[in-house]
């Protein structure tokens, strides 16, 4: 649970929130950009909106703090981050190594399952693998089978497949969105997912979709899907084994990891996003309203506390 400390600088703060951008979750990232921006502005800093798909980011220079909301392809997978290094602006945000890392699942599962966190059982696939391997492949794993792309987000491209007629068109679908494709066992049971913010754990959340299975309608457009902060029945080594998994991978500022709980209590990690949705009907929202914070305040917090350690790294 959260312990961090209210107190913090004052005064305003020049913030540039990027949003937009050109990934199949534009959409979603401008209404991140555009929720964030107006909390900060309720809270009397000096924000300005810049989408990269229309405005170079070279132009921005009159900045004290970068905040990036863009999601997906080419913004949360290490070259938006590149970017900003050489930008010289400081920015709230992991690291490009941290990015690349947790934005390809197949390397994620690689980094957790080799620390002895749990994953899913599966594998990688690539559009060099004959057809008949990735079947082979598919079929020692059994049916419900998850299919999805390595480098996407939004549920985006993903097929749970029942029966093996459907495997080549969920084959189809994920190799759209690129040339690693993973495979996962499905896992029945509970959606979980839990925010790590400056390193702490925030209240889980547990999804209970009106659908099969939390997919992009779920997430965006269907109004029966419910939320529970605070869940109970969790398995004790849950919230440990978020806060190792997102240390191991390197990742700072605001996270969320995504989990499934089985019926017997086992768990397993699907991913680690390192921007999550920031938009009135987002998780990590969710979560830091169940913390008791406002997320204007907390962001403002996180916003100070970087630039505080820029400056410290800068002096020494």
């Amino acid at each position: 649970m959260v312990t961090a400390c209210r107190s913090g600088q004052t005064g305003q703060l020049r913030i540039l929130v990027l949003a937009g951008g050109t990934s199949a979750e534009r959409d979603v990232s401008l209404e991140s950009g555009h929720a964030v921006a107006e909390t900060l502005l309720q809270r009397g800093h000096s924000v300005q909106i810049l989408d990269p798909a229309l405005t170079p980011l070279s132009t921005a220079t009159d900045s004290d703090i970068i905040l990036p909301m863009l999601h997906g392809t080419g913004a949360e997978d290490g070259t938006l981050q590149h970017q900003l290094e050489q930008h010289g602006i400081p920015w709230l945000g992991s690291s490009a190594a941290a990015s690349a890392l947790t934005f390809s699942k197949s390397a994620t599962r690689q980094a957790l399952a080799a620390a002895g966190l749990p994953v899913a059982p599966g594998c990688t696939a690539t559009a060099d693998d004959t057809p008949a391997s990735i079947e082979q492949a598919a079929r020692a794993l059994g049916t419900p089978l998850v299919v999805k792309p390595s480098a996407q987000g939004s549920s985006i491209g993903i097929s749970v497949v029942h029966s093996w007629d459907q495997l080549p068109d969920a084959l189809e679908l994920a190799f759209r969105w690129g040339p690693q494709i993973v495979l996962e066992r499905w896992i029945a049971g509970r959606e979980i997912t839990v925010p790590v913010i400056d390193g702490q754990l925030f209240p889980a959340i547990e999804i209970l979709p009106a659908r099969p299975w939390y997919d992009y309608q779920a997430k965006y457009g269907d109004l029966q899907t419910r939320y529970q902060p605070n869940p109970k029945g969790l398995p004790d080594a849950l919230l440990p084994a978020v806060l190792r998994a997102v240390q191991l991978c390197g990742v700072s500022a605001i996270s969320r990891t995504d989990l499934r709980v089985a019926p017997d209590g086992t768990f397993c990690i699907l991913e680690i996003n390192t921007v999550p949705g920031m938009t009135s009907h987002s998780l990590v929202p969710m979560s830091i309203a169940a913390a008791g914070w406002d997320a204007g305040e907390l962001l403002e917090l996180l916003l100070w506390r970087r630039l505080q350690s820029q400056a410290a790294g800068a002096a020494a």
